[in-house]
């Protein structure tokens, strides 16, 4: 069985990651956010799996909701690393997707990309140019479960340590940010297997028109395409597009594209 895992949470304080989000109040995702990504699954997928939402909202649509605890030193995505624990989401292969993306087409190939024992898989991040960052991304792991339970082991024993480590050294910009950092060089220095799926298959989108143009002629350039997204036209190597960065909501868009696809 494929457990395909997410991460959805209502109480947090903005103003503990930046100063710049002082003004900023409640979730920067609705409960909605699951059920779409349910509903995209569903429809773009032909294998069977289970879908798990680990939440402090229980009325999430999942299959199962794992709820949240609320007394807790972990903050924020930090919590994504319990998927690494098999004792806490079970046996098999396990995907732990971000709710910040949208399915376009048959995901099928993604889900079932092969992954060995001590492996990670994830999609490459193509539009990468800063030496800093990681050439995989946080939105998708794919591993069997209980093979890389050192990534969760390492973490539970400091976790306010780790927490705010990357902030602390300015690899992320934002206090409690820095998990996907954590996993990947983690599981290098464990001598584990990293593995990517082809980059063609994720585009990348912003709030911001200029970096979007940015992205399309990086994506072209790149996989020797004409182009990634144009107008309301989708690439159809495209499988998923990820909304990744703080506050970069996608019901804030406007595009036709998206209410095509995110229903």
């Amino acid at each position: 069985m494929i457990r395909i895992c997410c991460l959805y949470f209502e109480s947090t304080e903005w103003s503990e990651v930046s100063p710049e989000f002082k003004d900023k109040t409640g979730p920067m995702y609705t409960p909605d956010y699951i059920e779409k990504l349910y509903n995209g699954l569903k429809a773009n997928y032909k294998g069977e799996f289970e879908f798990v939402c680990y939440s402090d909202n229980p009325n999430v649509k999942a299959d199962r909701v794992i709820p949240l605890p609320k007394n807790t030193e972990v903050k924020r995505h930090w919590h994504k690393l319990q998927f690494f624990d098999e004792e806490f989401i079970g046996d098999g292969d396990i995907i732990v997707l971000d709710i910040d993306q949208v399915i376009v087409s048959d995901i099928t190939k993604m889900i079932d990309y092969p992954v060995k024992p001590g492996e990670l898989v994830s999609y490459s991040k193509w539009w990468t140019t800063n030496d800093k960052n990681i050439p995989i991304n946080g939105g998708w792991y794919k591993f069997k479960s209980g093979t890389l339970r050192y990534v969760w082991d390492k973490f539970k024993a400091r976790p306010e340590y780790w927490q705010l480590y990357y902030y602390k050294n300015k690899t992320v910009d934002y206090k409690y940010y820095g998990e996907q950092n954590y996993v990947y060089n983690t599981i290098v220095e464990q001598g584990g297997n990293i593995s990517k799926m082809p980059g063609r298959w994720i585009a990348k989108y912003d709030k911001d028109p200029d970096k979007n143009l940015r992205y399309n002629k990086m994506y072209m350039d790149k996989f020797d395409e004409q182009y990634m997204i144009l107008g309301d036209g989708l690439n159809d190597k495209i499988k998923i597009v990820h909304f990744a960065n703080v506050w970069n909501n996608i019901h804030q868009h406007g595009d036709e594209w998206i209410k095509d696809f995110w229903k």
